[in-house]
């Protein structure tokens, strides 16, 4: 999408939340999987056509489902917004993203509830269930049915929005096509919803602050929207947790109107760096190097095998074929090596076989699919392949020697690359057998003792629970 009609959309206030919810206009980063979509029309029809019946197919199950009782929920000085991405995270002692923020809450007598977006396979009233803590709810993935239906309407309204766009000339038909095909796509329902959905808790909770992790995405601007539409004073806190590069796109845009956080904390030095210097001006000055509020506990393994490789592929189904594919591409040629495949908690790994077309029982005996804790198989690998995972900071951090992975004509999503400097990329066998070759020698081996300590400070210092405690007292 070009950035003259992203401007236009962006800081017009009289442009649609709908329009503005649109999820290829919030492109997180340079990664075919937020920039290449479809272009048919087929697949507009289909979509419209798969929301009317999703819509009905819904109706007739809350006419035969017993309407369940609503959770009493009380007001708190303090709404945070999460995720549940595994259903064996529920319950946990610590948060996924937060770490032990909430024990901090407790600690400084701030009242707090806790609102979890439900990505993992299970309905969320089950989950509910499930669920043991009585701050916390899981969101349901559907709303009512007049809702729904209030929102496909809306959808429909906006395309003859965009239609007066197009003949305004303010997009091409390509453009157009592809918002309208956005519009109706799964990412884009979703945000719609969480809008819906936070104003009506944050009108049951009546906070004062509010934190959510803060990447960029679309969903992230339309919670906030909601929020601000409730009550304007409501302080809005973005956690950015994840490293930011500059392939980054969404997270550095400014949109009119109540859609930006009023704060930024940054858990690493280097993406504050880089958000200080890229993002808009207007909040340069309220985005704070607070730390990693996860308690991170490193444990290195003195019982390391010199053979073992982990394979840490992003939360995305392509990057988890492109590096098992490299992967086991080795594991067949050199059958001294062992390389163990994990999967992001988002992924099925089954559906990732499936579509490389593997199966369990047919892999080398040097290829090992874990379900081992992450601290287990990094403490007892010595090297690990990665593309745009956030995990190979602690993996690095556990001695293991990264090997970036470069396909062939792609954007560098290396969460590493200042700190090793391109020299530990590799793009075949040839490449990897002979890296590992170069990192047995002292210079390399510096090299990585160097980049342990630097890692420590910028990613996993302790929060500072100061500048935390003065953001939620004001």
């Amino acid at each position: 999408m070009n950035k003259k009609f992203l401007n236009y959309i962006f800081q017009n206030r009289n442009s649609s939340v709908i329009i503005k919810s649109i999820s290829i206009l919030h492109v997180v980063k340079l990664h075919s999987l937020f920039i290449k979509k479809e272009y048919k029309i087929l697949s507009i029809i289909f979509k419209v056509f798969y929301r009317v019946v999703s819509i009905f197919m819904y109706f007739f199950k809350n006419l035969i489902t017993k309407k369940k009782k609503e959770k009493k929920i009380f007001k708190k000085k303090i709404l945070v917004i999460s995720h549940i991405i595994n259903a064996n995270h529920l319950n946990a002692k610590s948060d996924f993203y937060y770490g032990n923020l909430e024990n901090f809450f407790k600690k400084v007598d701030k009242s707090y509830y806790k609102l979890m977006i439900n990505h993992t396979k299970y309905s969320s009233s089950y989950l509910n269930n499930k669920n043991k803590n009585k701050n916390l709810i899981i969101l349901d993935k559907n709303l009512d049915v007049h809702t729904e239906i209030k929102i496909f309407i809306k959808k429909i309204v906006t395309v003859f929005g965009l239609i007066f766009l197009l003949l305004r000339q303010k997009l091409n038909f390509k453009e157009f096509f592809l918002l309208v095909i956005s519009l109706f796509d799964s990412a884009t329902t979703f945000t719609i919803r969480i809008n819906y959905q936070i104003k009506n808790y944050v009108k049951k909770i009546k906070p004062d602050y509010c934190i959510l992790t803060y990447e960029g995405y679309s969903w992230e601007r339309m919670c906030i929207n909601g929020i601000k539409s409730v009550n304007s004073k409501i302080q809005c806190i973005g956690y950015q947790h994840t490293p930011v590069t500059d392939n980054h796109q969404a997270i550095f845009n400014h949109m009119n109107g109540d859609f930006n956080p009023d704060k930024i904390w940054c858990s690493q030095l280097d993406s504050f760096k880089i958000l200080k210097k890229k993002i808009y001006r207007q909040i340069r000055k309220n985005i704070f190097f607070i730390g990693n509020l996860k308690k991170e506990k490193i444990n290195i393994l003195g019982d390391k095998n010199k053979k073992s490789v982990l394979v840490i592929p992003e939360g995305i189904y392509s990057e988890c074929e492109k590096l098992f594919k490299f992967s086991l591409t080795i594991a067949k040629k050199y059958k001294k090596f062992k390389f163990i495949w994990r999967v992001h908690p988002v992924i099925d790994f089954e559906k990732v076989l499936k579509n490389l077309k593997l199966k369990r029982v047919k892999l080398p005996k040097n290829i090992i699919i874990s379900s081992n804790k992450f601290d287990k198989d990094a403490s007892k690998s010595k090297y690990v392949i990665y593309k745009g995972s956030a995990a190979v900071i602690k993996s690095v951090l556990m001695g293991n020697y990264p090997i970036y992975f470069k396909s062939n004509k792609e954007n560098i999503f290396d969460p590493l690359k200042n700190l090793f400097n391109k020299k530990n990329y590799v793009s075949d066998d040839k490449d990897f057998l002979n890296l590992l070759n170069k990192v047995k020698s002292k210079k390399y081996k510096k090299k990585l003792k160097d980049n342990i300590e630097f890692l420590k400070k910028n990613d996993f210092s302790s929060p500072n629970l100061r500048i935390i405690k003065n953001h939620l007292s004001n």
